[in-house]
């Protein structure tokens, strides 16, 4: 993961108190150097108003989370049973349908990584979804399919 999504949700859950503490060390400030009152009050709005922002703009992520999350979750809930089929088969070669379901099942993953790379799929959505990829792709055939998929360059550098 990225740095700066790393540090976004990093300050994302600890924005409050740093918020905090700035306010409190830029009161102290302001009131040892003996700034006029406005001044005072200028700041103090700024930091209030930043913190609302941060707040907001969390909030406005979060219900994009839950957007992104219930689809990507719903569109994997109608591949399941086929995946299943695939990594259970004894066959091992991939008839056209599988290769094609598949394929829509590398293009989610593509999706979720991307979403996730932006930094608006919490890291550890992001992590139990990655294993659950690995554990399919784990499957001979389905590997062999990724292997020959990746060349393409259509997911979005996904790590499989």
């Amino acid at each position: 993961m990225r740095i700066g999504v790393r540090l976004k949700f990093l300050f994302f859950a600890h924005y409050w108190w740093l918020s905090s503490l700035l306010l409190v060390c830029t009161l102290f400030a302001l009131f040892w150097r003996e700034e006029p009152i406005p001044t005072v009050a200028t700041v103090v709005g700024a930091i209030l108003s930043v913190t609302y922002f941060v707040q907001k703009q969390k909030l406005e992520e979060l219900k994009l989370f839950r957007e992104l999350f219930k689809e990507f979750n719903t569109r994997y809930d109608g591949m399941n049973e086929k995946l299943a089929k695939i990594v259970e088969s004894r066959e091992t070669e991939v008839s056209v349908e599988e290769r094609k379901d598949l394929v829509d099942y590398f293009n989610l993953c593509g999706e979720e990584y991307l979403y996730s790379d932006l930094g608006y799929i919490h890291p550890a959505v992001w992590r139990a979804w990655h294993n659950g990829m690995k554990s399919i792709t784990a499957c001979p055939k389905v590997a062999s399919v990724w292997k020959a998929e990746k060349g393409t360059d259509s997911y979005y550098d996904l790590p499989l």
